[in-house]
């Protein structure tokens, strides 16, 4: 039961708003919706599994786990709301209307309520289900847009890499200052300086070696995979990983490889999401060695390649085996010895955990226990460290005032902390841990911390 009001009004109002007319809402309430793909007219996509939504007790200890509940203190917000709408929704006691819709879709999917549940509800499970249906009662033009962008751009790395230039030179020249001084809409020019705060500064692409090299002896063999986005935004970032893991006297391959999958999936796009997977599969698949990951939203994405092709008899196997063999770089590095001893760093670090790293992946030592080999360092406890910073992917961009209300709680906690660097692990928070930096004029610097760790390890 959920005493909160704002529910039944969700309720009340909601019905009476869908009319008739919402053929994508009059869908959802019946069983199956088209599957988002090509097919769409004939391939339905189940309803949610409901043992997953009856596990759920409301007892509120997700709550204070949740970001989006803390920003706003609305039960709608919240785990357990977003559980109780789900189950009138798929009971066909109230329709997929646009705001119950909103009400899922403002979740960042950091699961940190499932790290919290005490009584094992599979929270992930239940939004990725949830997920294909409401990316089909998106608007026509926005989800064409969208899927252009996770199946013909993030997939494309020499387009992506033309798109990280011209938004170098945007930057560079100052390119929203010019707009604002057009008679373009006021509007159009405050969202878009509204989005360039998630921007960082893009730095001059440097393509990594195909292999690395070294002399004398070796560990062993690897694979790094690179990401899209990360590969553009923090290009230094990769190339520190590189000569780390060289560091650990490893052989490291650059293979081909693509986009993770990772943004389409979120997005309810699954069929887009199933084919990435299989072209890294096969990119991968006969290259020996772990498949080292830079990036912890693609390390999680890549992780769960086994149960996003668990129904496909051709390549369930191979994407399993795929599966077994990622690893987080963090979680590479901690497992294996440096050549040498780390030079001395002073500084005062504060750890952001990375939402799909700590909750997704289960990586929550190793990341602290680099940093402690690291003498000079001061490590500065940050209070919910492990909660979301509100980036979760694009979602800064499609929700933004609720992701820099979630953002704002963070930067308080990094303030009261006192330290210079801030480091986390994934480019999402990266970017707006930035942001926020800046938005609060905080002198704090953000890095990931393969950069910190290059720093201390590096033989010049």
């Amino acid at each position: 039961m959920i005493p909160d009001s704002s529910s039944s009004n969700l309720i009340d109002s909601g019905s009476g708003a869908a009319g008739g007319g919402n053929a994508e809402a009059q869908a959802g309430s019946a069983g199956t919706t088209a599957h988002p793909g090509a097919s769409a007219a004939t391939v339905e996509i189940p309803k949610i599994d409901a043992q997953l939504l009856a596990a759920c007790i409301h007892c509120g200890l997700c709550l204070p786990a949740c970001p989006t509940y803390l920003a706003t203190g609305r039960e709608t917000e919240s785990p357990r709301g977003r559980i109780y709408l789900m189950n009138l929704w798929q009971k066909g006691e109230q329709l997929l209307t646009p705001r119950l819709a909103e009400h899922i879709e403002s979740c960042l999917g950091c699961f940190g309520c499932q790290t919290a549940c005490p009584s094992g509800v599979q929270y992930e499970q239940i939004l990725n289900q949830a997920r294909p249906h409401l990316a089909r009662r998106r608007p026509g033009r926005l989800r064409k847009l969208m899927r252009f962008v996770f199946d013909k751009i993030l997939p494309d790395y020499p387009r992506l890499r033309f798109l990280g230039k011209a938004l170098r030179l945007w930057q560079s020249s100052g390119g929203l200052n010019l707009l604002a001084k057009t008679r373009l809409v006021a509007k159009m020019t405050a969202r878009l300086a509204r989005w360039q705060e998630f921007l960082p500064t893009i730095p001059s692409f440097t393509a990594l070696p195909r292999q690395s090299w070294m002399s004398g002896e070796k560990k062993g063999q690897l694979q790094l995979f690179t990401g899209c986005v990360m590969d553009i935004f923090y290009n230094q970032v990769n190339h520190a990983c590189l000569r780390l893991l060289t560091a650990q006297r490893q052989v490291v391959s650059v293979p081909d490889q693509t986009c993770c999958g990772a943004l389409a999936f979120h997005a309810g796009e699954t069929d887009i999401a199933e084919r990435l997977a299989r072209r890294n599969i096969e990119y991968l698949q006969n290259q020996p060695g772990p498949i080292v990951v830079t990036s912890a939203g693609c390390g999680a994405m890549l992780k769960q390649y086994g149960h996003l092709l668990a129904n496909d008899a051709q390549w369930r196997d191979a994407a399993r085996e795929f599966s077994e063999r990622v690893v987080d770089v963090t979680e590479f590095l901690a497992g294996h010895e440096f050549a040498r001893a780390p030079r001395r760093v002073e500084a005062k670090v504060a750890y952001h955990a990375a939402c799909h790293l700590y909750h997704a992946q289960h990586v929550r030592e190793q990341p602290q226990q680099l940093l402690s080999a690291i003498e000079g360092l001061e490590i500065m406890p940050l209070e919910e460290a492990e909660h979301c910073c509100g980036s979760a992917g694009i979602f800064n961009l499609t929700h933004t005032e609720l992701s820099l209300a979630v953002l704002a709680r963070k930067m308080k906690f990094i303030k009261e902390t006192g330290a210079d660097i801030v480091v986390t692990t994934n480019p999402g928070c990266l970017l707006q841990l930035e942001a926020g930096a800046r938005e609060a004029g905080l002198p704090v610097r953000v890095r990931h911390l393969a950069e910190l760790l290059d720093q201390a390890y590096r033989a010049d």
